[in-house]
């Protein structure tokens, strides 16, 4: 069973990623992240150029505040609690009907040592955010 958090999301967030995808060449954008990664392999972005816009559209799929203020205490909590595997295993149903969508999921798994990372480093960010405007989300 899929995370209903992360399906929200997806749902949500799917016309903003198509058109991205419709005004973008993907496969030249996932070839120079690759190429940056593995030169940077420790790189860990900055959490407030995340909040600025799409700079890094890789990894603007994972994080969106304003999604995360729609959600109620028990989605905040169900969102925290998950990991990346989970955003990939909701993610992976609609990749199967996206040749783009493929593409960035299979660049997900491909680096999958970094993207958790990266995504547990931007969650705890995220969450002190959320806790310094009062929610109240934690277990």
């Amino acid at each position: 069973m899929s995370n209903p958090v992360w399906k929200k999301y997806i749902l949500l967030s799917m016309p903003k990623w198509l058109e991205w995808f419709a005004n973008n060449h993907l496969p030249s954008h996932i070839q120079l992240f690759e190429k940056f990664l593995l030169a940077n392999p420790y790189y860990v972005p900055n959490f407030e150029e995340l909040q600025e816009g799409d700079n890094e559209f890789l990894l603007s799929l994972i994080y969106d505040e304003e999604y995360l203020n729609t959600l109620s205490p028990k989605g905040l909590s169900v969102w925290y609690y998950s990991d990346f595997r989970d955003f990939l295993q909701t993610l992976k149903p609609f990749s199967l009907k996206n040749k783009e969508l493929k593409m960035i999921y299979k660049t997900f798994i491909k680096h999958i040592w970094w993207y958790e990372r990266v995504y547990s480093i931007i969650r705890v960010q995220v969450a002190e955010k959320l806790e310094s405007q009062g929610k109240q989300f934690k277990q």
